[in-house]
């Protein structure tokens, strides 16, 4: 007699549902750590799941390949970022050098605090052809932050050439601080970067008024 769907077993007090995500969520972990230390080229399947403690089946279980899995941890890092910049745009008054400055601190005290997550955003994405698409989207959205675009704020054509043009820079600048071959501060750091956005926006207006 059929008494309906059949209920999935849970073990431990966790549903099979439940064990899934948490498997996922340590081959995430090691991902982000592989990728933040040794790197993609020494990032591979074996070390993921042995970094996970986990076995080739519970990987092919989330994750199609070892591509689909950096996309994964890519794509969690950039949304963190992104989540984390929105909420300071959105709690920083209507004045552009106050935006910039809440936008380029949030992004470096990010960096600053899990250098894996930089490595992997401004300098590993580099290497990767997964990647590549991505690489280019994350890129317009540090312009879009940067502008206020991204909250919704008006941004002046001025404006918006002022932070495509500035990302690059920080991008470089930031890296080159992840590494240790730029000495500052994290807050030497913030002020730098602002000071320079807001220098090379008042060029832009003057040479385009």
């Amino acid at each position: 007699m059929d008494s309906g769907p059949r209920r999935r077993r849970s073990y431990g007090g966790a549903s099979a549902e439940a064990r899934v995500a948490e498997r996922r969520a340590r081959l995430m972990e090691a991902g982000l750590e592989l990728l933040g230390t040794v790197g993609l080229h020494g990032t591979t399947v074996r070390g993921v799941i042995e970094q996970a403690k986990l076995t080739p089946r519970y990987f092919y279980e989330s994750f199609t390949d070892l591509d689909a899995l950096i996309v994964e941890v890519y794509d969690a890092v950039v949304a963190e970022l992104r989540d984390a910049s929105v909420t300071a745009l959105l709690d920083a008054p209507k004045d552009t050098r106050v935006r910039v400055h809440a936008v380029i601190a949030t992004i470096v005290h990010h960096f600053g605090d899990d250098p894996r997550k930089g490595r992997l955003v401004l300098a590993e994405a580099m290497a990767s052809t997964a990647l590549m698409r991505r690489r280019l989207d994350t890129s317009h959205m540090f312009t879009d932050l940067m502008s206020g675009r991204a909250v919704g704020h008006e941004a002046s054509p001025e404006l918006v050439l002022a932070a495509r043009f500035i990302v690059g820079g920080f991008a470089e600048a930031l890296t080159a601080w992840l590494q240790g071959d730029l000495e500052t501060t994290r807050e030497e750091l913030v002020d730098g970067c602002t000071t320079l956005f807001m220098a090379n926006l008042a060029t832009v207006r003057t040479t385009h008024p």
